[in-house]
């Protein structure tokens, strides 16, 4: 089914989960996915109302044969996902029947979407802002419920609203200052200068405080890696198997139970936390055994947080690591204080009896996130393309602030109040590049 020039093309994927399941859907959308749809199921495209589903046969329409037992619905623009006219076939889950499936509609005139094609046409045809567009990724890859929650705001606009709002403010301010340049002998009431720069200072430091959130929302999209560090038989693994609440790492008297690292994990106030346990840090005997250790002491480096656990049991001087240093975005505990407590004014923890690991895990989320946690989670940062726009927008503001307060030309205030105007629309997708669009819409899934 061939395309006039200049219309788009009509894609289809499958829209669920690979692997065995009970449903699985393969979605079309273009100009002819009602007639595609018709094609596969034999039937007439007047068939097909509105969002009303239709039982029948999938047909291989090359071999005559009846393929699986399905549903299907026709949603026609504009009142679709895509903006475009969409189909879907419901038929029975699977990877072998959905793959068959997806063959007929190809055969039957569509082609391959691509990774987040459904999604990028629904931006292009005015369904969603980009910010929308970017959070569809970010509800499917949610990784605990804060997560979904902040990303469930996005995607109904919410932290589209707030730049919106801050982005009027901006051209607000700019048409004064242009308005000034041009009608400069005009009796007109223009905003003085000085409260030019009072709100753009006001703008700048509500930009600086949005993009700071990122801090939080790159904690909940990405998670937070915990190193466990420490010599043999400190607690490590205990310690990791009591934040799981199961045995996930092995624990034995004999020192170096744990050969390389051990990963599990967790959600901490909302925050996704992958713990790593390391092996404990020794001169190695073998081969095999200082292979380990360097592997863990690599894995150990890439980790936000590595938190150095000592032995409370061991004797404060030398040999209990009192005196030793304590590296940049380490934390150091006292572990076995059921037995002893560890040296004043040191945190002490019990992987046996769980006390003290309430405030570690506080000590650890305030460290990473600081604190950005705090305020609407409907105002979120969680992607760094907005938070280096919203960056560079609270510094072009800033300067405006800057210009406008020692009374400098308006050309000057114009020029930066402007460039913060482009960097915020940038977020909402006006003006994006299509370098920009393909980047943002590569990490979507297939059939979404």
């Amino acid at each position: 089914m061939s395309n006039p020039v200049g219309e788009p093309s009509t894609i289809a994927a499958i829209a669920t989960a690979s692997g065995p399941g009970g449903v699985g859907i393969v979605r079309i959308s273009g100009p002819h996915a009602v007639p595609i749809l018709a094609r596969v199921l034999r039937r007439s495209e007047g068939e097909f109302i509105d969002r009303h589903l239709i039982h029948g046969w999938a047909w291989d329409i090359l071999s005559e044969e009846k393929v699986d037992e399905v549903l299907a619905v026709a949603m026609r623009r504009p009142r679709s996902y895509t903006g475009e006219d969409v189909g879907e076939i419901h038929g029975h889950g699977g990877l072998m029947n959905m793959a068959r499936l997806l063959r007929l509609v190809f055969d039957a005139g569509a082609r391959a979407a691509e990774p987040g094609e459904f999604t990028r046409r629904a931006f292009q045809n005015g369904r969603l802002d980009l910010t929308r567009a970017e959070a569809v990724a970010d509800v499917i890859g949610a990784a605990s419920e804060r997560a979904l929650r902040v990303a469930q705001a996005q995607l109904q606009g919410r932290l589209g609203e707030v730049v919106e709002r801050l982005h009027s403010r901006v051209v607000g301010l700019l048409a004064e200052v242009e308005a000034a340049i041009d009608f400069p002998s005009e009796d007109l009431d223009f905003v003085p200068l000085a409260e030019v720069a009072a709100q753009a200072a006001s703008i700048s430091t509500e930009l600086q405080k949005l993009a700071g959130t990122y801090v939080t929302g790159r904690a909940l999209r990405e998670g937070v890696q915990i190193a466990l560090v420490g010599a043999p038989n400190v607690g490590k693994s205990s310690l990791l198997n009591a934040f799981v609440g199961q045995e996930r790492a092995i624990v034995t008297p004999e020192p170096g139970t744990t050969r390389d690292y051990v990963e599990a994990r967790v959600v901490w106030e909302g925050v996704p936390v992958l713990l790593i346990d390391t092996a404990g840090e020794r001169d190695a005997l073998g081969e095999a055994e200082r292979r380990g250790v360097e592997l863990g002491r690599a894995r150990a480096r890439h980790a936000d947080v590595i938190v150095r656990v000592e032995d409370a049991t061991v004797t404060c001087g030398s040999k209990s690591g009192l005196h030793k240093s304590v590296g940049e975005g380490e934390v150091r505990i006292w572990n076995k204080i059921d037995l002893t407590p560890g040296p004043q004014g040191e945190l002490g923890v019990s992987a046996v009896t769980g006390d003290g690991l309430n405030e570690l895990r506080r000590m650890i989320l305030n460290r990473v996130l600081g604190s950005s946690s705090e305020g609407d989670e409907a105002e979120i940062v969680t992607s760094e393309r907005h938070r280096q726009l919203l960056d560079e927008a609270a510094g072009s503001v800033g300067r405006a602030a800057l210009i406008a307060k020692e009374a400098r030309p308006h050309e000057l205030v114009a020029v930066d109040l402007r460039e913060a105007a482009n960097r915020l629309s940038a977020i909402m997708g006006v003006d994006s590049g299509e370098a920009v669009l393909e980047q943002i819409f590569s990490r979507f899934c297939i059939g979404k």
